[in-house]
C-alpha cells in the first residue's frame, strides 16, 4: 500500500482483497476454446497436456526418492491437488488408480476433462513407461499401473 493513504482507504482495500477469490484465466480461456475449437485444435491442445504431463512427472521424478513407487506418487500428487481417488491391487500385480472425472476437484483442477485425461495420462507414463490411462463411463478413469519388473 501507499504510505500517506487514509485509514478507510487501506481498510476498504484489505476488505476488498479478502472477498475476491483466486482470479483464473486460463481455466475460462481454455474452457472457451474447446468449446468451439474445430477437431485439429483439440488435438493439439491435448498432446500440449500429455507433454505437459510427462514433462511434470519427469520433474517429479528428478526429485523424489528412488524406493517410491510409481502408484504411490500418482496418488500422492491427487490427493495432493484435493482429487479424491481410489488405490487397488489389480489381481496378477499391478495397481489400479479410479479418478471420478465429474468431480468438483477434477473440474476445478483442470480446465477441461479433455485437458485433465491427457495430462494425468502423460504424467503416469513419466512415472511409469507402461502405465496407461482408461476411460470409463461417466467421465470415470482408471490410471493402470502394471508390475514393475525389477
Amino acid at each position: 500500500m501507499r504510505t500517506g493513504t487514509s485509514f478507510a482507504r487501506d481498510w476498504q482495500l484489505i476488505k476488498v482483497a479478502r472477498s475476491l477469490q483466486r482470479h483464473d484465466v486460463a481455466g475460462p480461456l481454455v474452457r472457451r476454446l474447446l468449446a468451439d475449437a474445430p477437431p485439429g485444435l483439440i488435438e493439439g491442445i491435448t498432446a500440449i497436456a500429455r507433454r505437459l504431463g510427462e514433462e511434470n512427472g519427469t520433474e517429479l521424478l528428478t526429485r523424489t526418492e528412488e524406493q517410491f513407487d510409481p502408484p504411490t506418487l500418482m496418488e500422492g500428487l491427487l490427493l495432493t491437488w484435493g482429487i479424491p481417488c481410489e488405490s487397488s491391487d489389480v489381481a496378477g500385480g499391478g495397481v489400479a488408480i479410479v479418478i471420478d472425472g465429474a468431480a468438483k476437484a477434477v473440474r476445478e483442477t483442470f480446465a477441461d476433462i479433455r485437458v485433465a485425461e491427457p495430462y494425468l495420462a502423460g504424467y503416469a507414463r513419466a512415472l511409469q513407461r507402461d502405465a496407461m490411462l482408461e476411460h470409463g463411463a461417466g467421465g470415470r478413469m482408471t490410471i493402470r499401473f502394471p508390475p514393475r519388473n525389477e
